[in-house]
């Protein structure tokens, strides 16, 4: 239990270094927003296809099952 506390305990001291910075670090905004664009509809595509990929398998099931009765 003490070294669960003190583990804890250091962690909030590095946390509080990082508060005592002065100077703030941000980050460059020089990024491309193409490259943005393209991740968001790879992302998009990706879970429409997989909602479709899943409604097709729950039509099929829903057959098979009627087919077989």
């Amino acid at each position: 239990m003490i070294r669960l506390l003190s583990g804890i305990f250091l962690c909030f001291m590095s946390f509080l270094a990082y508060a005592l910075d002065e100077t703030p670090k941000i980050p460059a905004t020089s990024a491309d927003p193409t490259a943005m664009i393209v991740t968001v509809f790879i992302l998009v595509g990706v879970v429409v296809g997989f909602i479709v990929y899943i409604w097709r398998n729950e039509q099929k099931r829903k057959q098979q099952e009627t087919a077989a009765k």
